[in-house]
């Protein structure tokens, strides 16, 4: 990726129009968009909020199952011109949204505590239990305080 190459914030809209093409003209333009990312013309930079919005989206408006939202979202996600902050936190909360994890937003928690908490979450979801990596914890003694 040049230094020289123009970094361009990206919207929930153009991601989600390149995914599921079905609005022909926007899903062409968002189409340019990626290729130029491809081919090293343009960085777009993805803000968490943007990428959480989009899984959103195609869970709730489109229906699609985790896994073909995080088989969609990756190789984009993964592309050296596809710039966030904190990428392999969301690179491993697509993962788990993919495999254990219903939601977008525990799977963000757990990639959190895994990256940052030597997988230490505390969360009344008892099915983060199960997550490989957590050690979930909802139990404090409140008079220990």
């Amino acid at each position: 990726m040049s230094d020289g190459v123009e970094r361009w914030a990206i919207d929930a809209n153009v991601i989600l129009r390149y995914l599921v093409g079905d609005e022909e003209a926007p899903a062409a333009k968002a189409a340019a968009i990626f290729q130029s990312v491809e081919r090293g013309e343009r960085v777009v930079v993805c803000d968490a909020v943007t990428l959480a919005e989009t899984v959103w989206v195609l869970s709730s408006f489109y229906g699609l199952p985790n896994d073909e939202i995080a088989q969609g979202l990756l190789p984009l996600v993964l592309a050296d011109g596809f710039v966030m902050s904190d990428k392999p936190r969301y690179i491993r909360a697509l993962q788990l949204f993919a495999g254990p994890v219903r939601h977008f937003g525990d799977a963000c928690a757990c990639a959190g505590a895994i990256e940052e908490c030597e997988g230490r979450l505390h969360s009344f979801d008892r099915e983060l239990s199960s997550v490989p990596g957590i050690s979930r914890e909802e139990n404090l003694d409140p008079e220990a305080w």
